[in-house]
């Protein structure tokens, strides 16, 4: 049995492009459990908001590398860790961009090889480069403006980090694009596509 641990932002809590939270089974690391199996324990760990690095003034608690060797010790021993986060990066207000995010998932990495209180072995790692953001709508469109430019080099970058840090890599962007109703987040089917690409990649291994 392998726990795979999710940590990403609203895209992987489940965030509705039209408001609100899709149910368990809608979400992707729910429906990877179901594509692995019950042997298998897929945790969903996703917070809207969610930077790598970053400390948001308008939300706490959303430094991604602040909470992770908390959350590795909360829930394991972790056998897979799986890292989407780099969208809220681009906000405006943080002023980077691409490259900026992937040295964030960088130091998440490297966070996640050290030792840490219980003994636990580290995770093996899945990075997955955030899909491309679309032109952002309504709400969304003041925070991420800028942000759809940028993130076409999610894929560039996160790929030379993941090569560097000798990890798993999925890009997203391959296989999926946000909803057209605000340019950011998954709609059901771009949950279904990302379950399965991960899927994919993980079944060869546990």
């Amino acid at each position: 049995m392998a726990t795979i641990l999710c940590y990403g932002d609203s895209l992987t809590w489940g965030s509705v492009p039209s408001g609100g939270r899709f149910p368990p089974h809608l979400r992707w690391p729910n429906i990877l459990n179901k594509l692995l199996g019950s042997e298998h324990h897929v945790i969903n760990f996703g917070l809207p908001g969610r930077t790598t690095i970053w400390n948001d003034p308008f939300l706490e608690g959303r430094n991604g590398l602040t909470y992770l060797q908390a959350a590795l010790e909360t829930f394991g021993p972790v056998d897979w860790l799986i890292i989407m986060l780099g969208t809220n990066d681009l906000k405006r207000h943080f002023n980077v961009g691409a490259f900026e995010a992937a040295k964030g998932v960088e130091k998440l990495i490297e966070k996640s090889k050290m030792p840490n209180g219980q003994g636990f072995a580290n995770p093996q790692l899945l990075i997955i480069a955030p899909p491309n953001i679309l032109s952002p709508t309504g709400a969304m469109a003041e925070s991420f403006n800028g942000a759809t430019e940028k993130s076409q080099y999610f894929h560039q970058h996160y790929q030379d980090i993941t090569t560097q840090n000798h990890c798993l890599f999925l890009n997203s962007a391959g296989i999926l694009q946000p909803s057209e109703v605000d340019g950011v987040h998954l709609d059901t089917k771009a949950n279904e596509q990302l379950a399965d690409a991960v899927y994919q990649l993980l079944a060869v291994h546990l």
